[in-house]
């Protein structure tokens, strides 16, 4: 059982393969979650080409979506949401968090999008 409820379904929309060779498939999965909206300040860690060490900004997420223990995502993967109005919104990650219980285990998978 979720430590928070799960009632809101987004879907998980990723592409594999490569588009030039004709290989691209795309696969939708729908997962149970929850979805806060709202702005966040997020910070995020990138390796840039030529560069030595980790670069950091800050960013700001527009919602958050909260999945049950540790979650198949990935920051290539795009999420889909219709809200409570019938409004469709599409978000690319920015960020992935997990949050650990004191033993180690995953208990929830954040994205920040």
């Amino acid at each position: 059982m979720a430590i928070i409820p799960m009632k809101q379904t987004v879907i998980r929309v990723r592409t594999t393969g490569d588009e030039w060779e004709g290989t691209q498939t795309t696969d939708r999965t729908a997962l149970k979650c929850r979805v806060q909206e709202g702005a966040k300040l997020v910070r995020t860690s990138t390796t840039a080409a030529n560069t030595t060490g980790i670069q950091a900004s800050e960013v700001v997420s527009n919602a958050q979506i909260y999945l049950d223990k540790l979650a198949d995502v990935a920051l290539t993967d795009k999420f889909e949401y219709t809200n409570e109005l019938g409004v469709t919104l599409t978000w690319a990650p920015i960020t992935i968090e997990i949050k650990r219980d004191v033993g180690g285990k995953p208990m929830l998978t954040i994205v920040y999008v």
